[in-house]
C-alpha cells in the first residue's frame, strides 16, 4: 500500500512537469497546513442484489486535512499528503435500506497547480478504509468494511487572505461486498461511489505568487 501512494505522488508531479516552466515562483515559508470541512453530494451506488445496483442519492459531511512540506524545487512545493473522511448518511431515498449509511477515512497524495494567483486546480488520489451499514436477508448481517481507492480533482479558490473555498469531485472504487477477498474471482457486489463536495478550508500560513 505504501508503494502504490509513492507511485501515485510521482505520477502527479510528472503530470504537471510539462508546466513548471510558464507557472511563476512562489514564495512560502515553512510547512503547509490547510483544514477544511464541507458538504458532499454522492450516489451511494449500492443493491444487495447481485442482478443489478441501484444509485441512491445521498449527503454528509466530509473534512480533510492536507499538508505541504515546501521544500526543495518549487515544482514540488504543490505536492502534498491528504488526509480525509466523509460520512453519508443524509436523505436516504424511500427505496434505499433503511439503515444505509456510508463512511470512509484515509489519505494519499494530492497535487494543487499554483500556477494562478487565487485558483489552484487540484487532483489527488487516496487510499482508504470504508464502513458500510444495510440490510439483507441474513439478519445478523448489516454491517461491513472494505478498502478503497479514490482519485479526484477540483479547485481552490482564495476568498480571503487565509481563507479558501473548495469544490472537488471524487471517484471510490471499493473492494466486492460479498466476497472472500482470500480469493481471486468476481462474485459480490461492485460498489462504486462518487460524487462532489463545496466547502471551505482555513490555512495555517499562506503563499502569493509574483
Amino acid at each position: 500500500m505504501r508503494s502504490k501512494l509513492v507511485l501515485a505522488a510521482l505520477f502527479l508531479a510528472a503530470a504537471v512537469q510539462v508546466f513548471s516552466q510558464t507557472a511563476p515562483a512562489a514564495i512560502e515559508s515553512g510547512l503547509r497546513l490547510v483544514v477544511g470541512a464541507g458538504v458532499s453530494s454522492y450516489n451511494a451506488n449500492y443493491n444487495y442484489n447481485p442482478n443489478y445496483s441501484e444509485n441512491y442519492q445521498m449527503e454528509g459531511g466530509t473534512i480533510w486535512v492536507d499538508t505541504y512540506l515546501n521544500r526543495g524545487p518549487a515544482l514540488f512545493h504543490g505536492l502534498g499528503l491528504e488526509l480525509e473522511g466523509r460520512d453519508i448518511s443524509i436523505g436516504r431515498p424511500s427505496t434505499a435500506p433503511s439503515n444505509l449509511r456510508e463512511d470512509t477515512a484515509g489519505g494519499g497524495a494530492i497535487y494543487g497547480w499554483r500556477h494562478f494567483r487565487n485558483f489552484t486546480p487540484y487532483g489527488k488520489f487516496l487510499v482508504e478504509q470504508a464502513s458500510i451499514d444495510f440490510h439483507t436477508s441474513v439478519p445478523t448481517y448489516n454491517h461491513d468494511t472494505r478498502d478503497l481507492f479514490a482519485g479526484g480533482a477540483g479547485v481552490d479558490y482564495r476568498i480571503g487572505h487565509n481563507i479558501w473555498v473548495r469544490g472537488g469531485y471524487e471517484y471510490e472504487y471499493w473492494q466486492r461486498l460479498f466476497q472472500n477477498h482470500q480469493v481471486s474471482t468476481h462474485t459480490g457486489i461492485l460498489v462504486r461511489p462518487r460524487g462532489v463536495t463545496v466547502g471551505a478550508s482555513y490555512s495555517f500560513n499562506h503563499f502569493h505568487l509574483y
